[in-house]
């Protein structure tokens, strides 16, 4: 039989393990297990998708956009920093899909198209501040 205080810290320990796991997927690995569904802002209709930078950082860690079409990425700079936006096969960098000119804000904005995708993850960021990035999760086509 296992002690009451040990089976409560086990049990904490899992518990934060499956946190840490779950937050650690969309915060910018790029590469590995997708997000859990839900979390990512959505592509509308045509793929496009619209993100800001605001306090050195991204609106969001995470996207979802469909397989087998471009993805246009229109990517609005909310401050007086440079920044831009690179989107990548995966977290390693080795391959870059797009990338965007260098904007500073506040109220500049630029646009991006990614070539067509098959379903996976990508990973992108601002190649001026490395701890801007987050996954790109490119879905299957609905059943």
């Amino acid at each position: 039989m296992i002690p009451a205080g040990r089976a409560a810290r086990a049990g904490a320990a899992i518990s934060l393990a499956t946190i840490l796991g779950v937050v650690a997927a969309c915060s910018g690995g790029g590469s590995g297990t997708p997000p859990p569904s839900g979390t990512c802002l959505r592509a509308d209709a045509q793929n496009h998708l619209k993100i800001s930078a605001k306090d050195v950082a991204f609106s969001v860690p995470c996207m979802e956009a469909a397989e087998g079409k471009p993805i246009v990425i229109e990517f609005d700079n909310e401050e007086a920093v440079g920044h831009d936006i690179a989107v990548y096969s995966n977290a390693s960098k080795s391959q870059e899909l797009a990338k965007s000119d260098t904007i500073t804000g506040p109220n500049a904005s630029t646009t991006i198209t990614v070539p067509a995708q098959a379903p996976g993850q990508l990973y992108f960021e601002c190649t001026i501040h490395n701890n801007m990035n987050g996954a790109l999760v490119v879905t299957g086509s609905p059943s």
